[in-house]
């Protein structure tokens, strides 16, 4: 399970396939909004049980690779 936040169209916690990326968890989260900066999201990194994934707004400071670790 991950939560996924920032500039998507449907914020929420998901559960994904063992072995999903960060881009299945956007895309299952609605994709990214036009305020999406999905450049500083590192979109092929594999999820991790409990991770929060943040997409930041244009002009916003990203966390590493748009991800912060989980617990």
């Amino acid at each position: 399970m991950v939560d996924v936040t920032g500039a998507v169209s449907r914020p929420g916690v998901y559960r994904l396939p063992a072995g999903s990326r960060v881009d299945d968890a956007v895309k299952r989260a609605g994709g990214a909004t036009k305020k999406g900066e999905l450049d500083s999201v590192n979109l092929a990194a594999r999820l991790a049980d409990g991770q929060q994934v943040v997409v930041p707004e244009h002009g916003a400071a990203a966390t590493a690779g748009g991800e912060e670790d989980g617990p």
